[in-house]
């Protein structure tokens, strides 16, 4: 019935070498992702100031939004957008058990 998975030739497994390494080389132009330091999961006071700084031109921020942005995990997101709304930095527009949505409070 079929049977296994061909296995590819070496000219093939030459192509795709060098096909790997011509898209690494293109990664480098892609735009830098920011990070928020330190894995222990604690937020400093510098790393809210830069989620401060960079969301008061958004629109909106959701904690995919956030997340996204700072290569942050959903949970720990929620958690940064609870503690500016309690700041004041942002304001709740619809809140539910899944998905919250925020803007900034200057707007």
């Amino acid at each position: 019935m079929g049977g296994g998975k061909k296995r590819p030739t070496v000219s093939a497994l030459e192509k795709r070498m060098k096909k790997g390494a011509e898209g690494k080389k293109e990664e480098g132009g892609k735009k830098p992702q920011m990070k928020l330091s330190g894995s222990t999961g604690e937020l400093t006071e510098l790393s809210l100031e830069a989620v401060v700084k960079d969301i008061k031109g958004l629109k909106y921020i959701t904690p995919y939004v956030l997340a996204t942005r700072f290569g942050l995990k959903l949970s720990r997101a929620k958690r940064v957008l609870r503690e500016l709304e309690s700041r004041g930095v942002l304001v709740a527009v619809d809140k539910n058990s899944r998905v919250p949505i925020y803007v900034p409070a200057g707007k």
